[in-house]
């Protein structure tokens, strides 16, 4: 093969071992699906770890690009995003960030500007510590 088939052709290629299916995979630009048919959920789930694709099938083809609850589309050559469904209104959507903050609390904000001194690094340093005080969003 050499470029990904675009039409209703399923190219079929021999491959003697899991390794020679793998190392032919990524050679390639990623695909935009792999097909893998068998019986053994290892080989299913080490052609997961070991390749890199748009979709993925086992057992089946083409079904996976059906279903809305699935996003479709490709990696890189082979495109890029995610649509169907609820994956095609997040691709398409822009997610703005936005921070309100209210002025009232600038007393606490002037931590943040210079001059430094210990103790200000101390309270930063504690302040934006996530980890240390479990929590996913800090106020500044």
């Amino acid at each position: 093969m050499q470029e990904e088939v675009f039409g209703p052709i399923l190219p079929i290629i021999n491959i003697n071992s899991m390794e020679e299916a793998i190392a032919f995979i990524n050679r390639h630009q990623k695909p935009l699906a792999i097909y893998v048919y068998t019986t053994n959920i290892k080989v299913v789930n080490e052609m997961l770890e070991k390749t890199s694709s748009g979709g993925f099938c086992s057992n089946d083809n083409i079904v996976q690009m059906t279903l809305n609850t699935l996003p479709f589309g490709g990696i890189g050559y082979s495109g890029i995003g995610a649509y169907h469904g609820k994956f095609s209104f997040d691709t398409f959507s822009h997610k703005r960030a936005c921070l309100l903050k209210n002025v009232g609390m600038e007393k606490v904000n002037a931590t943040r500007y210079p001059p430094y001194n210990e103790q200000k690094l101390t309270w930063l340093l504690w302040a934006t510590d996530i980890k240390k005080r479990d929590c996913s969003c800090q106020l500044l």
